[in-house]
């Protein structure tokens, strides 16, 4: 969830949805939207998020109640302009750890998503487009062991062994003389290995207040293009048929003209598929340039 609820091994910042930066003519203080960084000028934000629930989504849909699951995904998503219109994005989950009571944890190396956001538009209404391709430099067979049995395990992946290809679109504007603005965005995942391609869409708004603090209020959903395979790999929030939508809570504050901290909270609801649901914190710090 690689910018989600509870989605472990896919747990990701929602970062293409941008907030509105230090004055509202300028590019957005945080990351993605319908803005890109000028040439040289760049962002990076390095990230914690948390999940502990009990509360499982199989592909066939339903809630199923098991052993508490908790995951901790520490994550590093950077933006850099090579021209005035074009950046360079990196989002990468360095590294994944999900634990089961009573199993060895999986842990290790995500999958980076690298690519190119190109400003189709800019001035009171910016719009980028962007590609990105996702490496499965992740594990794919990683598996927790019982601790006292180990013919007892359970895949606990850090990666779903695929190349992935996100095309996308933000759309952003601000309020006039308001410090608020609102990003609309949408997506589409060309999947390889066989999977079931996704398409994604959502919106944010965000308030600035005191100059120095920026709430935002965030919805996203993911879905399959077609019904999935349910005889493909799905382990847990990774391969086939992850669907889910979200709602969130964010706040980022200036500590310096170039640092910030943030805190973001999200939940699962509606149609969830192949992934755990519940409350996800993240906590942040980000260095703009």
């Amino acid at each position: 969830m690689n910018r989600t609820p509870l989605l472990p091994a896919c747990c990701r910042s929602w970062l293409l949805l941008g907030v509105a930066g230090w004055l509202l003519a300028a590019p957005p203080a945080l990351a993605g939207g319908g803005w890109t960084r000028k040439k040289q000028h760049g962002y990076a934000k390095v990230g914690l998020t948390t999940v502990s629930t009990n509360r499982y989504h199989p592909l066939t849909g339903g809630t199923i109640e098991t052993a508490r699951f908790r995951q901790q995904v520490y994550s590093f998503y950077g933006e850099y302009g090579l021209t005035d219109r074009l950046e360079a994005t990196l989002s990468f989950p360095f590294y994944r750890r999900a634990a089961f009571p009573g199993l060895t944890p999986g842990r290790g190396v995500g999958d980076p998503e690298l690519g190119l956001r190109y400003g189709l538009l800019t001035g009171s209404w910016p719009l980028a487009v962007s590609v990105a391709a996702e490496a499965p430099l992740g594990n794919p067979n990683v598996f927790g062991q019982d601790r006292t049995d180990p013919s007892i395990f359970l895949r606990l992946p850090t990666g779903d062994g695929e190349w992935n290809v996100w095309t996308r679109a933000a759309l952003s504007h601000t309020l006039g003389r308001l410090p608020a603005y609102f990003t609309l965005s949408a997506g589409y995942n060309k999947r390889t290995g066989g999977f079931t391609d996704q398409y994604s869409y959502g919106a944010q708004v965000g308030y600035q207040l005191l100059g120095k603090l920026w709430l935002t209020a965030t919805g996203r959903t993911l879905g399959n293009v077609r019904p999935p395979d349910l005889t493909r790999f799905g382990a847990i929030g990774l391969g086939e048929g992850v669907a889910y939508s979200t709602a969130g809570l964010g706040a980022s504050y200036a500590l310096t003209k170039n640092f910030s901290a943030t805190a973001d909270w999200a939940a699962g609801f509606g149609r969830l598929r192949n992934v755990y649901s519940g409350n996800q914190y993240t906590f942040g710090v980000a260095w703009e340039w």
